[in-house]
């Protein structure tokens, strides 16, 4: 590897993907594999050369400078913050992070997951989720530097579409594999893709994995909740180049008012 590489990506854009793929390259590459957050505090004591460091929500705080490194090459992956939003509100209903379990402020102390399975319909829990953890998600993606010569920008939904892997044979290349590197990277992007070998047992946290879910998830009093939230969201993303996209929304495109059984 000539470059030290980070993979920054957001809850439910890809993260668990990603973060099997760039292991089984590690692993293969004998290269560091360092996840960000379980080592923030000793960071400069355990980034040796060469690392692929990553991090599951693009938030460096102090370690920014990281980012800047002649040495290191970057890949920022965001997803659709409407999919990230119906991805997201299922997988909290019954997953087992601990942070699920903590209290949250202004919801009578109830934890999270608990909160969340209180509320009487989908599209309650849909709102209950963009006001938090979701919400605090797209904030994340927005807030995020574009800008980078060292980054590379790709879009879940591509990911997703890369059947021939061309894609990522543009990303390895960015990233700094040669020659049978190259091979080794497109070898584990393959072996651990939600469309390749993986098997359903090996993806847990993928629902679904699909994109677009909100053309079929989405109700038009769930649209413009999510554009009263973030009106300007998916066309600073490059996602829409309007609001014309609420008028595909029917009514009856998710039984939104339908009770919900708690979990």
């Amino acid at each position: 590897m000539k470059q030290n590489i980070v993979v920054a990506t957001h809850h439910k854009t890809g993260t668990v993907w990603m973060s099997t793929v760039f292991k089984a390259i590690a692993r293969r590459l004998n290269a560091n594999y360092v996840d960000f957050w379980s080592h923030y505090g000793r960071l400069d004591r355990v980034l040796k050369t060469p690392f692929i460091l990553m991090n599951h929500n693009s938030i460096f705080s102090q370690h920014a400078k990281e980012l800047r490194r002649e040495d290191v090459r970057i890949l920022h992956l965001i997803r659709d913050p409407r999919d990230v939003l119906i991805s997201a509100m299922h997988y909290h209903k019954n997953a087992d992070e601990p942070w699920l379990r903590e209290k949250v402020s202004g919801s009578k102390d109830a934890p999270y997951q608990q909160r969340l399975n209180s509320l009487a319909t989908l599209h309650e829990q849909y709102l209950f989720e963009l006001e938090n953890a979701t919400g605090s998600t797209i904030e994340a993606m927005l807030d995020w530097q574009y800008d980078r010569p060292n980054c590379l920008e790709v879009r879940y939904e591509d990911l997703w579409d890369d059947r021939s892997m061309s894609l990522w044979r543009h990303i390895s290349s960015f990233l700094g594999f040669e020659g049978s590197e190259q091979d080794v990277s497109q070898e584990c992007f393959w072996e651990n893709c939600l469309f390749g070998k993986a098997s359903r047992a090996n993806r847990r946290h993928a629902r679904s994995g699909e994109v677009a879910q909100w053309k079929r998830e989405f109700t038009p009093e769930l649209a413009r909740a999510f554009l009263s939230r973030f009106p300007d969201a998916l066309q600073m993303l490059g996602y829409e180049h309007g609001d014309h996209w609420i008028e595909s929304l029917t009514a009856s495109s998710m039984p939104q008012a339908q009770a919900c059984t708690a979990t």
